[in-house]
């Protein structure tokens, strides 16, 4: 669950846990107050959630099981944003760990704070790419080490635990993320765990993913389809689709009157 305090609070949006959060420097002052410093009895662990992830709850309950024990659950694009906000009537900013967003200013304190950080996901090379180029923006940076996704995850939660890093960032995908950052919890591990889908694979590119117009525009989801289609075609096009559903039924629903809601019911 969330830590208490102004501008963050946990509600549900279309059966998926979202942590409504007013803005981004909400998020990182949250975020500060647990990263570095030691002596934590246990892991602070963030993750975030998109439209897709709808649908992966709907088809696996066990997930929504493990997103309610992370921390901080996120609004991960401007639709989950906007639906967290029109459902809840709680101010939801749009939060993702990229460059565009959380990404940066959280290793800029982990750099700061000389916090050991551990990548981890994608295929072999990736996540060593990406640390490169953070080694370029970040000199100071410590990295830890890097792991790549495509292998048994308790085995990398051994690798990991024994490696002590104080910040984890982690992007395997949706439900094995959040495994692996759940398994390091429970085997004692106290450090900061970031999920971050896909962000090793563009960052292993360099750090500008978006065009700066894609960003503005908001129009980051339909980049990604047109730069990864085989890899991200049955995100926007299928999930993204029974989201929109989903939403508008949840919507129209508030719309109706008392006893039209009840005989929509029966």
């Amino acid at each position: 669950m969330p830590p208490p305090g102004a501008g963050l609070r946990r509600t549900r949006t279309l059966g998926v846990p979202v942590d409504a959060c007013d803005s981004l420097e909400t998020a990182l002052g949250i975020i500060e107050a647990r990263l570095g410093g030691g002596g934590r009895e246990r892991a602070f662990l963030v993750t975030f959630v998109n439209p897709a992830a709808v649908a992966a709850v709907e088809r696996d309950a066990r997930l929504g099981a493990a997103l309610r024990r992370f921390d901080m659950v996120l609004p991960d694009g401007i639709a989950m944003a906007l639906a967290t906000r029109r459902l809840s009537g709680l101010r939801a900013a749009r939060i993702s760990f990229d460059t565009t967003s959380l990404a940066l200013p959280v290793l800029r304190l982990a750099a700061d704070r000389g916090c050991r950080v551990a990548l981890v996901g994608g295929r072999p090379g990736v996540a060593r790419r990406a640390a490169e180029q953070l080694g370029r923006r970040f000199p100071e940076l410590r990295i830890a080490g890097t792991w790549q996704g495509h292998r048994d995850i308790a085995a990398l939660a051994a690798e990991l635990r024994d490696a002590a890093p104080d910040v984890v960032v982690c992007g395997m995908g949706s439900g094995r993320q959040e495994e692996l950052l759940l398994r390091l919890a429970a085997a004692g591990w106290s450090g900061a765990g970031f999920t971050c889908g896909g962000y090793l694979d563009q960052l292993a590119g360099g750090l500008a993913y978006y065009p700066a117009w894609i960003d503005r525009a908001q129009l980051r989801w339909l980049y990604r389809l047109f730069r990864e289609p085989r890899r991200l075609w049955r995100r926007y096009l299928v999930d993204y689709g029974r989201f929109a559903l989903r939403l508008g039924g949840a919507l129209a629903g508030r719309l109706l009157p008392v006893p039209a809601r009840r005989e929509a019911g029966r």
